[in-house]
């Protein structure tokens, strides 16, 4: 293709072309190899394409990093398939990524010789060879039996129905201890020295060693809840009881007959034959759960999700403010606008009041730099909205919020909002943000706090419009508002700050001029 006739020419060529190539790619001041080695430094200029003198011209196109913080995907679907003539802007196939689901488009012209990884695999690095690419439709024959060569080749995952392997035990294991040590791949985590008698008799039961669990009671107590969590999720025995079989079964037998069986535990499950002692037993059943039931696996959102969400509430120290809003200037705004054919909601006056409240209490439009271990300044206010779509929440992103009308802020919400529930938004659209709103009011919910989303250091979580009562005039008077939660980082947003940014808020949505200008 391309990039190998490229790569010929500065070959044949007596170094002052490749003198060019080099400086016009920043690489002055670079000395020239020898004509041996132009076309491997070529390559490391141009990307990754490997070409071998048995097989045709080719190159191996490679999982790219579809956003900043992209390092591993999912081919959700292939849109070519082997023998296809592809050209550049072609769309090759769906990555999952940790944002969105978006299209892999083609940078080059040619055939699609060889497809290396399946449809619907997943957790595939960055950089991984994905299919292959040759400039003659001839050569496609001659990649039927093709297989990467590169270290970062994908390996399948292992299945969950695989028995672990047994680890090799050390001679020189210590002789008091009741469980021989964790093979290095087996995950295990630092227990105390209490366990219950329920839960010790489910880790006799299933062969387990409290190390295998993860502990959630006091001093790291390992705890019955503990041992069926673990269970559930599929932890596997690593290794032999130093017990006998028939010892732990007497054992086994003593312990059970001790204490009462509650009606939620596992089955017990049936006595094993020294043939079958080493095949782990059947999953265990929560309470109420049925003989059938269905995995659903998590998307790789999800997963991102579930992993950030959580380092945010255990690293940033989250307090709460709530606070008041009223309605009534919102809602005779929004059939003015409605009347002059202009459709506004309650959510595009909040992002436009959010924004306002963000410009006349700028620190609270500040992020923490946990390198640098300081508060830093957003340089523009752009609001992040949650949306909720069928693989996850995402946040899009209205940029410069504070400089844009209510007409500018409604058209781009909308897009916005469509785009991510068509899995349809691009990296720049949802990577940033200096703070982040999440409206559940149109899901019937009064007040709610929302997790922060790192590094911003806060979010605003709004509830549904509401009847206030209050007395005016001696006459009892029903006016609509809503309430707000401001979650907020302590270490940027001090109370005072939080307590101004709400104070704001309110009072921008009760200003028609501040609403309507910009």
């Amino acid at each position: 293709m391309r990039v190998y006739r490229l790569c010929k020419i500065l070959q044949n060529n007596d170094g002052r072309l490749f003198s060019l190539l080099a400086e016009h790619l920043g690489g002055r001041g670079v000395s020239i190899p020898a004509s041996s080695h132009r076309i491997p430094l070529a390559q490391s200029i141009l990307g990754q394409r490997r070409f071998f003198s048995e097989l045709p011209p080719h190159s191996e196109l490679q999982m790219p990093a579809l956003s900043p913080t992209m390092s591993q995907g999912n081919i959700a679907t292939w849109k070519v398939k082997e023998g296809q003539e592809v050209t550049a802007g072609d769309v090759l196939a769906e990555v999952e990524t940790d944002k969105a689901t978006m299209d892999w488009e083609n940078q080059d012209d040619g055939f699609i010789a060889k497809i290396l990884v399946a449809e619907g695999h997943k957790d595939i690095s960055v950089g991984t060879p994905l299919l292959v690419l040759v400039e003659d439709e001839e050569s496609v024959g001659a990649f039927s039996d093709y297989k990467p060569s590169d270290a970062a080749s994908p390996k399948p995952a292992a299945s969950a129905e695989q028995p672990a392997e047994e680890p090799q035990t050390s001679e020189s294991s210590q002789a008091g201890s009741s469980d021989t040590e964790p093979s290095s791949g087996a995950e295990t985590y630092e227990v105390g020295l209490r366990i219950g008698p329920a839960a010790a008799s489910l880790l006799r039961q299933y062969k387990l060693q409290a190390k295998q669990v993860k502990p959630s009671g006091p001093h790291n107590m390992v705890t019955k809840g503990d041992v069926l969590a673990a269970i559930e999720s599929g932890v596997k025995p690593i290794g032999k009881q130093k017990e006998s079989p028939q010892e732990e079964k007497q054992a086994a037998a003593k312990e059970v007959s001790q204490q009462p069986q509650p009606s939620h535990l596992p089955e017990q499950p049936p006595q094993e034959s020294e043939t079958d002692a080493a095949t782990p037993p059947k999953r265990p059943l929560r309470h109420g759960q049925g003989e059938k039931y269905t995995d659903i696996p998590n998307s790789q959102i999800r997963k991102i999700i579930a992993k950030r969400l959580l380092e945010s509430k255990l690293e940033v120290p989250h307090y709460y403010l709530r606070g008041h809003a009223d309605l009534k200037t919102v809602n005779s705004l929004r059939q003015i606008l409605k009347e002059q054919g202009s459709k506004v909601s309650v959510n595009d006056f909040i992002v436009r009041a959010t924004a306002l409240a963000l410009a006349d209490v700028p620190r609270a439009n500040s992020q923490w730099d946990a390198k640098a271990g300081e508060v830093v300044p957003c340089p523009g206010i752009d609001i992040s909205i949650a949306v909720a779509t069928d693989k996850g929440l995402i946040t899009p992103i209205v940029k410069d919020a504070n400089k844009k009308s209510l007409a500018q802020i409604s058209a781009e919400v909308r897009e916005l909002a469509g785009k991510a529930r068509a899995n349809k938004l691009q990296p720049h659209e949802f990577t940033g943000g200096s703070f982040t709103i999440s409206n559940l009011g149109m899901f019937n919910v009064d007040r709610f706090c929302a997790i922060i989303n790192p590094p911003q250091s806060g979010i605003l979580a709004i509830g549904g419009t509401q009847q206030q009562v209050s007395l005016q005039n001696g006459q009892p008077v029903a006016t609509p508002s809503m309430t707000v939660t401001l979650s907020a980082d302590e270490r940027v947003v001090d109370g005072d700050i939080a307590a101004a940014f709400l104070a704001a808020f309110a009072s921008n949505l009760s200003n028609p001029v501040k609403l309507l200008s910009v």
